[in-house]
C-alpha cells in the first residue's frame, strides 16, 4: 500500500512538473524566445552533418 501511494504521490508531482515546462515554454513563444519545429531541426541537421563530416 505504501508503494502505491508512494508511486501515485511521484505521478502527481511529475504531472506537475511537466505543467510547470510546458507553461514555461508556452510563454517563452509568447514572448518571441522559443524557436519552431522547423527552426529545430535545421540546427540540429546541420549539427548532425557537421559531426558526421558531411557538412
Amino acid at each position: 500500500m505504501r508503494d502505491f501511494i508512494q508511486r501515485q504521490r511521484e505521478a502527481r508531482d511529475y504531472e506537475a512538473f511537466l505543467r510547470s515546462k510546458v507553461e514555461a515554454a508556452r510563454a517563452s513563444m509568447r514572448q518571441g524566445l522559443g524557436h519552431d519545429n522547423a527552426e529545430v531541426e535545421a540546427e540540429f541537421a546541420a549539427r548532425s552533418a557537421k559531426a558526421t563530416g558531411h557538412a
